[in-house]
């Protein structure tokens, strides 16, 4: 018998509901349906585990601003000698206004140079004064404070202070170059406002890597600073164990802090010589066989000096002045300079090398008139003088560079010709 709403059939002698087969058979052929209408409208379905997405990895390279880097990264910095400014150079800028001095046409010529390098390094040979002074000359000097407004503008991007004269106008011209530098935005490193300022490394921080810059001047010109930690120094005598190992000290704090590099810089006391002289060569040996240094340079003799390779690192021994008053003829030397550009290179940022280095012997007059001018063969700025008198200088500058055994052949040290650097771009 059937009962309403329900069917039945018999396997085997078993009575057994028809209902589950049927449905069975219902879903079967929906599937079946589906499936076909899927092929007919040329679909096909698939069951896909998606994997994580590889994020695609972008290599950082740095070359620089210095051209023909030979290496991923590259860090370039140049460094010249002092800012030494007398009343006979300063009064040649006054502007007869409030601005008092325009210091912008002395530097001028600098900029295309600069514009060329990651790191610009200044030395702030002497205090400076308040707007208005009063200024003075040597042997005590306070001079205008425009003259860091005008190396900001030519693109210096950080200053040196500690030299024979940094104490010539005691705590107050240590400040006031302190607070001018940081209202101008350049980086310092040399004298300090305070105790714990003078245990930090300056490190500059460029795209392509981290540079340290460390430094002392073995003379306060008999003067002695309220604090030792005032002024970085590197003495002679019974404080020389103490100097180094305060820089070697802070070169290894760098490095803790991320620098890829560290850069020591000296200021002298023996002035208008031609040679490296004792102190000279045994503080740079010191330093470069303490292992913390990559280069290392000097200034205070207002002269150019040789050029060395110890132990694998390049020495500059004097850079002469950058801008100063013309001396008399007998301290010729005081009126040259050297501008030098360091370009180190890495694959990795961990090992570097010095890949080339570019220098630039210079005058402080264009002419008549005080202006920064090159003396190399392009000839940007015209001759400094004469095209025989330019060569003379060249000359004797290029040769004193190299009396301690460099190659003037070598690729990697070679006169630094802006004109072609600026036909690259």
């Amino acid at each position: 018998m059937l009962m309403k709403g329900r069917s039945e059939f018999t396997v085997q002698g078993r009575r057994t509901s028809k209902t589950p087969l049927i449905i069975g058979l219902v879903v079967m052929a929906m599937l079946s349906g589906v499936l076909t209408f899927l092929f007919l409208n040329g679909q096909e379905t698939r069951i896909t585990i998606s994997q994580p997405k590889k994020s695609a990895v972008i290599e950082k390279v740095y070359h620089g601003k210095a051209p023909n880097c030979p290496e991923k990264y590259c860090v370039s910095i140049t460094v010249n000698g002092d800012l030494l400014f007398h009343p006979a150079l300063w009064n040649n800028f006054r502007t007869g206004d409030e601005r008092e001095f325009d210091f912008t046409p002395l530097f001028a010529a600098q900029s295309q140079y600069y514009a060329k390098s990651d790191i610009v390094v200044c030395d702030v040979e002497t205090p400076i004064a308040k707007p208005g002074g009063p200024y003075a000359g040597y042997p005590i000097f306070n001079i205008p404070p425009q003259v860091l407004d005008a190396a900001k503008e030519v693109g210096y991007t950080a200053c040196t202070t500690d030299t024979n004269h940094a104490w010539d106008q005691g705590v107050a011209g240590i400040e006031r170059v302190i607070d001018k530098l940081d209202e101008l935005g350049i980086k310092h490193t040399g004298t300090y406002k305070t105790e714990a300022e003078s245990k930090e490394p300056l490190i500059l921080n460029v795209e392509g890597g981290k540079l340290a810059i460390i430094g002392g001047t073995v003379s306060l010109n008999g003067m002695i600073a309220d604090y030792d930690w005032r002024v970085d120094r590197l003495r002679d005598g019974d404080m020389a164990e103490h100097d180094y190992a305060r820089m070697i000290s802070l070169a290894k704090k760098a490095r803790e802090q991320g620098a890829d590099l560290v850069v020591a810089q000296l200021h002298s006391m023996q002035e208008y010589i031609t040679y490296a002289d004792g102190w000279q060569k045994t503080a740079a040996h010191r330093l470069i066989d303490s292992g913390e240094f990559d280069l290392v340079y000097f200034h205070g003799s207002h002269s150019v000096q040789p050029f060395e390779l110890y132990n694998g690192v390049y020495i500059i021994y004097g850079l002469g002045n950058s801008q100063t008053v013309s001396a008399p003829q007998v301290r010729y030397v005081n009126n040259q300079g050297l501008t030098v550009r360091v370009q180190f290179a890495s694959n990795d940022q961990r090992e570097w090398r010095v890949a080339k280095v570019s220098y630039l012997p210079t005058l402080n007059k264009t002419g008549a008139k005080y202006a920064w001018c090159p003396l190399t063969a392009d000839r940007p700025s015209g001759f400094c003088v004469s095209e025989v008198t330019d060569n003379q200088m060249y000359t004797r500058m290029e040769n004193i560079m190299f009396s301690m055994g460099l190659n003037k052949d070598d690729p990697i040290i070679q006169p630094w010709l802006i004109s072609e650097e600026n036909l690259q771009n």
